[in-house]
């Protein structure tokens, strides 16, 4: 019998359904095809623009090169232009080099780029400031964010693409340290954050900061302390040494040896564990260690009970999240007078920080008035906590951008100190005497040193003493022999008494009144 072949209807059947395949397939084919192009294109420009910097560094050896704008020619060197002069510069890379384009720069750093490849184009324009604040200094670990009003929660922020900080919008640039359950996040993705002082253990976020950029300032002249004109805030980079117009180099921007460019500040006074039973008189002991695992988060407990050097070695403790990248340390009392300078000026709040009289001592509470009395009600309310309409005038922007607990909370503890003490917190005493708990000096760059037990305007400019003594009706009182150690801010009792330019003193012993705050520096900490 002979074999059949295939009818017409069978053939006809067969290349539909090819069709059909061809017709699936070819899209997702041409997709793989497409994505691995643009995916071979990123790759090169980060090979490319790795070269670049190289190259810039290069020519830098053997002559001043400070390029701005770079042309990238056909065969992938490029043309640049530094200063008055045009230079053709080689670029050694490897993989698929760019055809045109351009390169911007700024101290030898890529700023923006516009590469063309043979597959496409690349195009990359990180956002400006345009306030003349000094770029935030992030590293691994430390991831920026911004603010969502429409779901009332942060996200990662796509630092190419998001315009998340604007200092003349009073938008400080805030970044954050993921916990091991936010590890995972990407950009644009919502970020979980404690909304009660039960779940903070749930929050996506183990700590948070604000970028306090370098500036000089200039005090208002005819200061009336009830109701004090603003200072004058001029932005500068790091490399100014001079200054300028009747205006003062603020030190708060100095570390040791080092000119800052900013500094990182804690967002909330710094709390514990959620299980951490530091909240009693009758469980101080469980505190002042420094085995305490350091958060800073709003609606949380402050954590208190510590001696200062007990302090100073828990704020330690996020250098190991950064693999060390910054040097994070206890705030001083010329980081404080940074933070409320900025606060007074027209970048910041402009009037007074109002109290957190929360009595329960939890983060990022703002009181209904300035100087409101001590209460629990406002421990709870969703109006009074950090991003509540009451909440963000405890701010020191005035929204959720700001610091917080810098008026009322807990009393925070600084590393300010008289030098000149001979009873308790001497350096190394190991004497009954040494409230403070110290062994040994700290290296001179996490401390403030004091030798007067007064202070006037010519003295410590920029810390927020004299120059601000009485602002407000706060609390202004020096430290002296027995009692060397500076307090900020007052505590949630201290009404009208609180305040951002509030000091007072203290013998640097552990109590259920005074916390503390974390500043990363942008320098590597090295042990």
């Amino acid at each position: 019998m002979r074999n059949k072949g295939f009818t017409l209807i069978e053939l006809l059947a067969v290349i539909v359904i090819l069709a059909i395949i061809a017709l699936i397939a070819v899209p997702i084919i041409l997709n793989i095809i497409g994505q691995a192009k643009g995916e071979a294109i990123e790759r090169s420009k980060e090979l490319y623009l790795e070269a670049v910097k190289e190259a810039v560094a290069r020519k830098n050896l053997t002559e001043e090169f400070n390029p701005t704008t770079c042309t990238v020619k056909s065969d992938g060197n490029l043309n640049c232009k530094s200063g008055d002069k045009t230079v053709d510069l080689t670029v050694e890379s490897n993989g698929t080099r760019p055809t045109g384009g351009t390169v911007t720069l700024e101290d030898g750093v890529v700023k923006s780029e516009t590469l063309v490849f043979g597959g496409g184009t690349s195009t990359t324009e990180e956002y400006v400031d345009e306030s003349g604040a000094n770029k935030p200094e992030l590293v691994d670990g430390l991831i920026p964010v911004i603010y969502d009003e429409t779901s009332k929660q942060w996200k990662i922020a796509d630092p190419t693409k998001d315009e998340w900080y604007n200092y003349d919008k009073k938008q400080w640039a805030n970044a954050v340290i993921l916990s091991d359950k936010g590890k995972n996040k990407k950009a644009g993705e919502t970020l979980t954050l404690p909304t009660s002082t039960t779940d903070a253990s749930n929050s996506d976020v183990r700590a948070m900061f604000v970028w306090i950029p370098r500036y000089e300032y200039k005090m208002p002249e005819n200061v009336t302390t009830s109701n004090p004109a603003l200072i004058e805030i001029k932005f500068i980079s790091k490399d100014v040494s001079k200054e300028t117009d009747g205006y003062i180099l603020h030190p708060g921007f100095t570390f040791g040896d080092e000119t800052l460019s900013g500094i990182w500040v804690g967002k909330f006074e710094t709390s514990a564990k959620a299980d951490s039973t530091c909240y009693s008189s009758a469980s101080k002991n469980n505190c002042n260690n420094t085995t305490q695992d350091p958060y800073i988060l709003p609606n949380v407990y402050s954590l208190r009970y510590q001696t200062v050097s007990n302090q100073f070695e828990t704020a330690k403790k996020f250098n190991q999240n950064l693999n060390n990248a910054l040097d994070s340390h206890m705030m001083k009392n010329s980081e404080w007078g940074a933070v409320a300078y900025l606060s007074h000026s027209k970048y910041g709040k402009k009037d007074e920080v109002y109290i957190n009289n929360c009595k329960n001592y939890i983060t990022g509470i703002g009181a209904d008035s300035v100087s409101a009395s001590l209460t629990d009600t406002t421990c709870t309310n969703d109006t009074n906590k950090y991003n509540g309409t009451s909440g963000v005038n405890a701010s020191t922007t005035g929204n959720v951008y700001g610091i917080y607990d810098m008026s009322g909370g807990a009393r925070e503890y600084v590393m300010g100190y008289l030098t000149t003490a001979t009873s308790s917190g001497t350096w190394g005493s190991t004497s009954s005497s040494n409230y403070a708990g110290f062994t040994t000096e700290p290296e001179n760059k996490y401390f403030d040193s004091y030798t007067t037990t007064t202070t006037t305007d010519e003295e410590y400019k920029g810390h927020a003493l004299g120059e601000t003594s009485g602002w407000y009706g706060d609390t202004a009182s020096f430290v002296f022999s027995s009692y060397p150690w500076f307090e900020r801010g007052g505590y949630c009792d201290s009404a009208s008494r609180a305040g951002v330019f509030n000091f007072n003193f203290d013998d640097g012993n552990s109590n259920s009144l005074s916390s503390f705050r974390v500043v990363l520096a942008p320098t590597p900490y090295v042990e």
